[in-house]
């Protein structure tokens, strides 16, 4: 775990909320955890964008009401079949794999599907290879992909994949992957608001390459796809106890 307790207490002596914050602290022993609300640094900073092929590159706005507005990582493709916007995480200022199912990574993220046509792929977020661009069939990597207006669990090994289908989605909503291992076998969690029952739970075709976090959309039908993004977290283990 990451967070560790400060003071010990007996078998059956009270503890208070009040407590918490004095009483835990972050363990950087045992993991690496990074997150981020894009209020702070400029995106590109962190984010690269080099596989945007014909959209906007992501970009940071205020969408809203002035003074009441949300602030969102915004992707949009334009309306042509085929284009895209995509962000992927970088390394010491360039694209770069950053963790892999040997870390137990866990990644969250808060994603908005504001606008995306029924048909055909349109969006993929999570963990994938940066070697290969989004939107590849039978990708190295654990993620969500939403096809044809329904949302699904992806892993793959590069080669094949394997894939749950998790039906309609929310336009809001919250999603985490988890990495693990019980026993000797590799397992990834797919979780969507809920953070502690997996709407997914995948052993077969897991990824077997580095990964790092991307984060797409596509449009079809000459349709607009538009993503938003507004916070994520990363934790990757050190070690596996």
């Amino acid at each position: 775990m990451c967070i560790r307790h400060i003071a010990y207490k007996e078998t059956l002596d009270r503890g208070y909320a009040s407590e918490w914050n004095d009483d835990h602290t972050l363990d950087y022993s045992n993991c690496i955890v990074h997150q981020g609300l894009f209020i702070g640094p400029a995106l590109g900073a962190e984010w690269d964008f080099t596989e945007t092929a014909g959209g906007s590159n992501p970009t940071w706005t205020l969408v809203g009401a002035a003074g009441s507005g949300h602030a969102y990582v915004v992707l949009n493709t334009g309306g042509v079949t085929g284009q895209t916007s995509v962000m992927k995480q970088e390394l010491q200022g360039a694209a770069s794999n950053i963790t892999s199912i040997a870390d137990y990574p866990m990644w969250t993220m808060t994603v908005q599907i504001a606008a995306v046509h029924t048909a055909g792929l349109v969006a993929e977020f999570g963990f994938f290879d940066n070697g290969v661009n989004i939107f590849t069939g039978n990708q190295d990597g654990a993620y969500f992909r939403v096809l044809a207006n329904v949302l699904y669990a992806v892993t793959g090994t590069g080669a094949a994949e394997t894939t749950t289908n998790l039906g309609a989605f929310s336009e809001y909503e919250v999603y985490k992957i988890r990495m693990t291992s019980v026993g000797a076998v590799n397992t990834v969690y797919f979780y969507v608001d809920d953070m502690q029952s997996p709407v997914a739970t995948h052993t077969t075709n897991l990824p077997d390459s580095n990964l790092t976090v991307k984060v797409g959309v596509q449009s079809q039908n000459n349709v607009d796809s538009t993503l938003r993004v507004d916070s994520y977290g990363l934790m990757r283990l050190r070690k596996s106890s």
